[in-house]
């Protein structure tokens, strides 16, 4: 598949499960969200073997790791015990208890380790993310909360700490929404008050035989307690009289971050089924979001904004600058399939096209080329990955649930802003990808990646987890990851925007790690790879801000001279500190 993306044409990928589609009279939303599996197929679930200028790119290291026969639909790549080591924390299921595979450092692989609940835990989904300032991660569990879960939970929030090399989580708090149907939590810090904030994706309500959407809940924090400020969602609490329920509520499976508009301030971008539109909130004040979804071309095509519920089945929303103009592109992920009428939507890329306010996108959606009877797609993941440190961001995607026909996409982006699929040539075109993580497994500052396997409509298949090593050789290119360390803003500096400057061409980039339904969590540390050009400066937007005499709300700025490290053609792993000091990732800010 090619997708060709020039200013004016935006290109497409991303991802979805299995949703099904909106009946005229009743919504009928999926009941088993880990899909059907039922069949018994022996598919052909491994990569093909890689081949031509792209053999040895990817080398599967799966043993070599210590991960061999692990399985996993959603992975989190994060130093839990804070040993300066990434680890890998896996839910083999779609719901499950979690494994944790501590990297030995000496030994170089992950080892299972016990698990520091003192309880046992069931999680859809988990959120690395420290709301305490102490340096160590707590831990978010989230669960969707259908009716096949025989016990239901609340998001429950646990307190992680770190004694003699060991960790350990205790409860701390329930989040004051009840049992809600959450498919994402997304961390953020919406006002710049230093702590972290919770927007949850709430999907569709299963207490009565029509299911109803959930109004999505906004919540601040201030370490472990949350506060449920919802009403700030301008509208999507509003109620009918004559049905008695929230007529702007929307099925939303997915949620992510990102300064869309570039005031400083983070919006949420939503991922709706059903063919609801997605949402766009952009956050004006600091205090209020307003959805500016249609307006922007962000909810759906120009041909689904004409009906009733003309957008597609969404799962996440990836932003960045993929053609480095300036603007924020997004990659949208849904489901299609041949049955679907035209205009329901399909994955796109969406190409920022104004920095005026509201910001405006032209979309380019994309499906298979060669239709046969039957095709289906589902993209569930994306992740940005410039495999060869040429400076042009590339595009991993996990098209997953339809085998044997769903396998992972890898998507080259060429000079001219092409995307080329290379999947196949680079032999990682893996059946059923799931829960793919971006990590630097060696060191070398050439980015891996890890991805597990679902069993969606694939029957008893022996799925199991797959470590792809990247072998790109350097030859003179550079790059570079940031690590953000906040004193006043959270720990991390998550949702605080970067702006990297070489001699030749300015990159975009955030620090947000989780997105998208039942999120999996990337390696910390926001990446570019700059090919032979030579760093200049790095600005960052940090996401803790003050007010001015009218109340409006400003980040705090800081830009760091990048002019005396010897960064050219090599690697540099740094910490930003929000006092101004750039030190290597060894040393420690505060």
């Amino acid at each position: 598949m090619i997708l060709s993306i020039s200013k004016k044409h935006s290109f497409l990928l991303a991802l979805l499960i299995v949703l099904s589609g909106c009946a005229d009279k009743k919504i009928r939303p999926i009941v088993d969200v880990g899909g059907p599996r039922e069949q018994s197929i022996p598919y052909d679930i491994n990569p093909v073997k890689a081949s031509g200028n792209y053999a040895g790119v990817f080398v599967d290291k799966t043993e070599e790791y210590g991960l061999k026969g692990i399985q996993a639909v959603h992975m989190y790549a994060v130093d839990v015990n804070n040993d300066g080591a990434t680890d890998l924390v896996v839910l083999d299921d779609f719901l499950a208890s979690p494994k944790f595979y501590f990297f030995n450092k000496k030994e170089k692989k992950f080892q299972l380790g016990p698990s520091p609940f003192s309880e046992l835990v069931r999680a859809s989904y988990l959120n690395f993310i420290d709301l305490d300032h102490d340096g160590v991660l707590d831990v978010i569990v989230g669960n969707l909360n259908q009716k096949s879960e025989v016990t239901q939970y609340p998001a429950r929030v646990f307190k992680g700490i770190v004694a003699g090399g060991k960790v350990s989580y205790v409860q701390k708090a329930t989040l004051p929404t009840g049992i809600l149907p959450t498919a994402s939590i997304v961390p953020f810090d919406f006002n710049l008050d230093g702590e972290i904030d919770l927007y949850l994706a709430n999907w569709f309500s299963q207490k009565d035989l029509n299911p109803k959407p959930v109004p999505d809940s906004l919540l601040q924090g201030k370490g472990f307690e949350f506060t449920n400020i919802s009403t700030q969602l301008q509208g999507e609490y509003e109620v009918s009289r004559s049905d008695k329920g929230y007529p702007n509520a929307t099925p939303t499976f997915g949620a992510s971050v990102c300064d869309v508009d570039k005031n400083g301030l983070p919006d949420i971008m939503t991922n709706n089924s059903n063919g609801y539109y997605n949402k766009l909130w952009l956050n004006v004040d600091g205090k209020n979001f307003t959805n500016y979804g249609t307006i922007t071309g962000y909810a759906a095509d120009g041909e689904g904004t004409a009906e009733t519920k003309g957008g597609g089945n969404s799962f996440f929303s990836l932003c960045g600058d993929y053609n480095n103009d300036g603007f924020v592109d997004i990659v949208v992920g849904n489901l299609a399939k041949d049955s679907d009428a035209e205009t329901h939507d399909k994955s796109a890329i969406l190409t920022g096209s104004t920095g005026t306010f509201p910001p405006k996108f032209y979309r380019t959606e994309i499906f298979p080329e060669e239709k046969t009877d039957n095709w289906s797609e589902g993209n569930r993941r994306g992740i940005w990955l410039d495999y060869n440190l040429d400076g042009r961001i590339d595009l991993l995607i996990a098209n997953s649930g339809f085998p044997p026909s769903s396998r992972m996409l890898f998507y080259e982006q060429q000079a001219d802003h092409e995307y080329i699929d290379r999947a196949r040539e680079m032999g990682v075109n893996l059946m059923n990808p799931s829960g793919m993580v971006s990590i630097d497994l060696n060191g070398d500052g050439v980015m891996d990646f890890i991805s597990g396997q679902s069993k969606v409509r694939a029957g008893d298949i022996s799925s199991h987890v797959y470590v792809f090593e990247n072998q790109t050789k350097r030859q003179g290119r550079g790059s570079i990851r940031f690590h953000l360390q906040g004193k006043k803003s959270n720990y991390h500096g998550i949702s605080s925007t970067l702006t990297f400057r070489t001699t030749k061409v300015a990159r975009f980039g955030e620090a947000n790690y989780a997105y998208g339904s039942l999120p999996s969590q990337n390696e910390e540390g926001v990446y570019f790879a700059f090919g032979t050009e030579t760093p200049k400066n790095v600005e960052v937007r940090w996401s803790i801000g003050n007010s001015d005499r009218l109340g409006r709300i400003s980040p705090l700025v800081k830009t760091y001279n990048l002019q005396k490290l010897s960064g050219k053609g090599k690697h540099l792993e740094l910490n930003l500190c929000e006092d101004g000091r750039v030190l290597p990732k060894s040393k420690k800010c505060y």
